[in-house]
């Protein structure tokens, strides 16, 4: 329960001299040291309630940390992404462990500026913009779920398709190249990633049932992706 997390809190602040209580003006757990005020927010979970009821307490109060009891996932990616919004927003966190007790500031509450997260994912910022630079359609809906993604990648596998049809569904990995223009169409055809293709030979492909199908799935795409017409 939330009142659990109450004593290992207060105690290890009191180490460091503050003067603690508890439901001060509904504040969980309130503690002055000189003219600093401290607000911790003890919750079970880390959810958005927790992250609302902490952004607001820090109308009133200098610090701002949400107390909860640590967590499995601590160190994982999800986890890690809820830590991200606490940091951008300056509360901190603090996790308890159940079996000890022990008291642990994971994060301090201090707003980190959003140029260094940026910093530490310039390479996937890059990927970001490189992947919609590729794109040619660019004909996806967004908040779908369970629908196929026109990627960059489909896109040229598509043109290596459209391709293959052209030279009657059979022809050399080098012709395909020539007629479709996709730089990485070889590897296309031999990865095979959708099953369009069959291999019928050395640097031989063929269109497979798969690859028909397709071709009528994304007929508007492969409309698109040859005219620039949408």
């Amino acid at each position: 329960m939330e009142k659990d997390l109450f004593d290992p809190i207060k105690k290890y602040f009191e180490g460091y001299g503050y003067v603690c209580d508890g439901e001060v003006l509904d504040i969980d757990l309130y503690m002055e040291n000189g003219e600093q005020s401290v607000a911790v927010e003890l919750k079970q979970t880390l959810d958005f309630k927790a992250l609302q009821q902490a952004a607001l307490r820090q109308k009133i109060t200098d610090f701002v940390y949400i107390g909860i009891f640590k967590p499995k996932d601590l160190y994982r990616g999800s986890f890690q992404d809820k830590l991200y919004l606490l940091k951008r927003l300056g509360i901190g966190l603090i996790v308890v462990s159940k079996r000890s007790k022990t008291v642990e500031i994971v994060s301090e509450p201090v707003v980190s500026e959003l140029s260094t997260f940026q910093q530490h994912n310039s390479r996937k910022k890059k990927a970001l913009s490189a992947e919609f630079k590729k794109r040619k359609s660019k004909n996806n809906v967004g908040g779908v779920h369970a629908t196929k993604l026109i990627t960059s990648y489909r896109e040229d596998a598509l043109l290596v398709l459209d391709a293959l049809l052209e030279l009657g569904g059979e022809a050399s990995s080098r012709d395909i190249h020539k007629i479709s223009s996709v730089e990485r169409s070889t590897s296309i055809l031999y990865n095979n990633h959708y099953g369009w293709f069959n291999r019928s030979g050395k640097g031989v492909y063929s269109v497979s049932e798969a690859g028909l199908a397709a071709v009528e799935e994304f007929e508007s795409t492969i409309r698109i992706l040859k005219t620039g017409i949408i």
